[in-house]
């Protein structure tokens, strides 16, 4: 106690723990502090090399370490830190020294090295968009970092870089290379006759070339290509790129007219002979199960979209087709795009050759959702099939490692729900995929257990992309993540509207949606984008109401359940009371089909009467039959209204009552009634 003191910071009022530490100078408190920190940095793969025991993603060759001018001495194995370091491997031979921390990016730009990822980046567009500008061309946006963020902003967000740099070529590249050198190639006009998908397949995920298209967004025969060194002899570097690229396209269009030669249903039989897993059967087998939950999919959102049974059906079985063609065993990536393709050119109806070229999307952060709701249907259903077959013979995600995807093709199914505004139960399909596959397969693992894993997975990439700022909407408190979900997300729609509503209601000075979209018209014009504006709220009505349905839910811990004796209440219960139980009857029936924020202003509209009730009324009355009556009140107000928002508080794991979902906004926090209320963190340490 003797080392705790009040203060006052950032507005509020907070207990600090002051703790006395002896201090080092910087350069010697590190030497320790670095081989440790090196030898923990996480690597898929890791390696040895020469006669060390050292592991690391690739061999060390020297160690830098300064502070100002100063040497941060230590060694990592037989290596010993210094002031030396190298530059381009190829532009700058040998070592060099480099005098103090501050000139560390000016000594490797002296010899060819940009370290700056932001600089290289930068460089790096410049150069491509020069060069595609001198021949009236135009890159293609979404291989330039489509979502904006500065590199510095992706770095430090893991999951937004890992998401991004999948897709992103112009991010890969600023990370391949050191001295970016771009040049112009050219290709054949004749191979503008293939599809653009297997163009740009070619091009960007087989050579890591930049196509060009003109101002109509049609492709040209031209390509950007970048090497990591200077523009001496790039002709002959060129020369030898496009003669690549010629030998792939030879081969692309070779296996293209092979594979119209037979129509796409023809191939649905070829698949009995592709192997989907050892322990799950074929692809042929995989397609019956899609078949399965796609039209249990297709009876939940009946009547509310428009989508034909069977052409659905007629999709899902079609839909891995293209897997027996030449040109998706070559380029794996474009499956799916191209059984749409080819099921255009058999005449199968537009819808289905559509859905059937959407299903695999979204592949990753700069892929959107299936346009169409049929694809949508039916790229759910492929991705809950995945999903849970691999969770049914236990193989799941751990950790870092995630061989066959299934978090990706969980994130999918989110934002899918979410982006294309759909409503589905993912109960229901799970159900229906483990029934299909249970015809097929002799399971060890219960349906619950496979429920169970199935939803977990997909509840944590849920939280996981509600936590991201994206293009399309701002990022939500993991606190008020937890809350939302804690009450059910069996529709990921609507379990996603009421975690962006509460973050919407946490937020007392935001009059609009904060999203990077509105951020740059706002940097751009000065003022926020038309638009219906939302009401702001102030923190103590956030707060009171956040306190009284913590009142409410404190009082039935322990109780089962029940329902209300209404004739009891009109005969033995208080004014009070009554007046709680009207006004609940009235808010819960308004609150059927409304939307989160308006459920929460017809809880908030409740909130007198909750605090009369706990003023005037004693819950826990010495009659049995009036105290269960009165729970039973509390109890029907928390299932039926607030649940339909979020649960403020959770029972922990041992059965306690915690407050792991908490509602901080303006350096005050709401904590269960009768605890002691502190403005900001409880406790922070100064050292």
């Amino acid at each position: 106690p003797d080392q705790l003191e009040r203060g006052e910071a950032e507005g509020g009022e907070y207990v600090f723990a002051v703790i006395e530490e002896p201090t080092l100078p910087a350069a010697e408190a590190l030497g320790p502090l670095l081989p440790e920190l090196i030898a923990s940095i996480p690597f898929p793969k890791t390696m040895r090399w020469g006669d060390g025991s050292l592991r690391f993603g690739r061999p060390i060759r020297w160690l830098l370490a300064l502070v100002d001018e100063e040497v941060v001495e230590f060694s990592l194995g037989p290596l010993k830190s210094g002031r030396l370091t190298r530059g381009h491997p190829v532009l700058a031979d040998g070592m060099h020294e480099v005098q103090s921390a501050a000139d560390y990016e000016f000594t490797l730009k002296n010899h060819y090295v940009l370290v700056d990822p932001q600089a290289r980046w930068d460089e790096l567009v410049n150069q491509l968009t020069t060069l595609a500008e001198r021949t009236g061309s135009r890159l293609l946006g979404q291989h330039l970092n489509p979502w904006r963020h500065s590199i510095h902003y992706l770095l430090g967000n893991p999951d937004a870089f890992a998401a991004q740099i999948q897709d992103d070529l112009s991010l890969q590249t600023a990370f391949l290379t050191e001295w970016a050198a771009a040049a112009l190639g050219k290709f054949g006009q004749r191979y503008l006759n293939l599809p653009r998908p297997i163009l740009e397949a070619e091009m960007v995920h087989v050579q890591s070339y930049f196509p060009l298209q003109d101002s109509k967004g049609k492709l040209r025969p031209a390509f950007i290509a970048v090497r990591d060194g200077g523009e001496e002899h790039l002709d002959k570097v060129l020369a030898g790129w496009e003669s690549v690229l010629r030998s792939k396209l030879i081969d692309a269009s070779y296996f293209y007219e092979q594979d119209l030669k037979r129509p796409l249903a023809d191939r649905v039989e070829d698949l009995r002979g592709i192997v989907f897993h050892e322990k799950l059967g074929t692809v042929y087998d995989k397609t019956i199960r899609i078949r399965a939950i796609a039209t249990e999919s297709a009876k939940q959102v009946a009547p509310r979209e428009s989508v034909d049974p069977q052409a659905l059906d007629r999709a899902a079985l079609l839909c891995k087709a293209d897997l027996a063609t030449q040109m998706v065993r070559e380029l794996t990536g474009l499956q799916g795009i191209m059984g749409g393709h080819y099921a255009e050119r058999a005449g199968e109806p537009e819808e289905v050759a559509r859905a059937i070229a959407e299903h695999r999307r979204p592949q990753g952060a700069g892929d959107d959702p299936p346009r169409t709701t049929m694809g949508c249907l039916l790229a759910v259903a492929d991705k809950i099939d995945t999903l849970v077959s691999y969770a049914a013979v236990g193989i799941l995600p751990s950790g870092s490692a995630d061989p066959f995807g299934l978090r990706r093709e969980a994130t999918g199914v989110v934002r899918i729900a979410v982006e294309a505004q759909l409503n589905f139960s993912l109960e229901s399909l799970v159900t229906a995929a483990i029934g299909a596959l249970r015809k097929q397969v002799d399971l060890a693992r219960s349906d619950q257990d496979v429920l169970d894993d199935v939803r977990e997975i997909i509840r944590q990439r849920l939280a996981t992309y509600l936590q991201m700022e994206t293009d399309k909407a701002s990022s939500v408190r993991h606190d008020l993540v937890d809350a939302a979900l804690a009450v059910g997300f069996d529709d990921l729609l609507d379990a996603a509207q009421r975690a962006r509503a509460l973050e919407s209601l946490a937020r007392p000075t935001d009059r609009f949606p904060v999203t990077v979209a509105t951020a740059r018209v706002i940097e751009r014009d000065g003022v926020p984008p038309a638009g219906p504006l939302q009401r702001p709220r102030s923190d103590p009505d956030f707060l009171a109401t956040v306190v009284a349905t913590t009142r409410v839910i404190n009082i039935i811990k322990g109780f089962e359940g029940g329902e209300v004796d209404e004739k009891l209440l009109v005969e033995k219960g208080e004014p009070a009371e009554k007046a709680l139980w009207e006004a609940y009857k009235v808010a819960v029936e308004k609150a059927r089909g409304r939307q989160p924020e308006q459920i929460f202003d017809l809880i908030a509209g409740l909130r007198e009467f909750i605090d009369r009730f706990f003023d005037e009324v004693l819950v826990m009355h010495e009659d049995e039959e009036i105290r269960r009556n009165r729970l039973a009140m509390c109890w029907q107000i928390n299932e039926k209204l607030f649940r339909r928002l979020a649960m403020p508080i959770r029972a922990g794991a041992a059965g306690k009552a915690e407050w792991p979902a908490r509602f901080v906004f303006s350096g005050q926090e709401a904590g269960p009634v009768g605890r002691a209320q502190v403005r900001g963190p409880a406790l922070q340490v100064r050292r």
